[in-house]
């Protein structure tokens, strides 16, 4: 996952790298429902699946951390919005660190049975999907607002 950036990116460059880091999100979330399904009745896929869960929210917070650093970039060719279209993204992920800081101590060993584990992860990740499609619909807006300033000479 691209996690820094070194050179100057355009809008739709930093646009590009952001949905191209929810596309990788989006496989290992869903790898690891597919690995919550069978994790729940079996003891031995439970702590390798308790493992998969850290390293996911891990890299959910990584990737907000990536994402708000370039984050004016993919947004600065919105006309009238980008900063309040930033603001609401960064108030989403606000909420996201909480519910996953949550999550992350609901992963102590002593914390939850493995059902109790495969369904509170499964309600977060529907909640991820969602957010991430909420992003993306910001961002491919931003997308179209960014065409239309091209094709009017802007």
């Amino acid at each position: 996952m691209r996690t820094a950036t070194r050179e100057a990116l355009s809008s739709s460059e930093a646009r590009d790298a952001i949905l191209s880091c929810h596309d990788e999100l989006r496989g290992r979330l869903t790898e690891t429902i597919h690995h919550a399904d069978g994790a729940a009745t079996s003891e031995k896929d439970f702590e390798p699946l308790r493992a998969q869960v850290k390293e996911l929210y891990q890299a959910f917070q990584t990737h907000m951390d990536f994402e708000e650093g370039i984050l004016a970039t993919a947004l600065r060719d919105v006309i009238g919005w980008g900063a309040v279209v930033q603001a609401e993204i960064e108030q989403r992920h606000e909420r996201q660190r909480a519910t996953l800081a949550s999550a992350m101590s609901a992963l102590e060993p002593e914390s939850l049975s493995p059902t109790g584990l495969v369904e509170s992860f499964r309600a977060l990740a529907d909640t991820l999907l969602l957010d991430l499609k909420t992003e993306e619909i910001y961002l491919l807006n931003a997308d179209l607002d960014a065409i239309a300033t091209d094709s009017q000479g802007g």
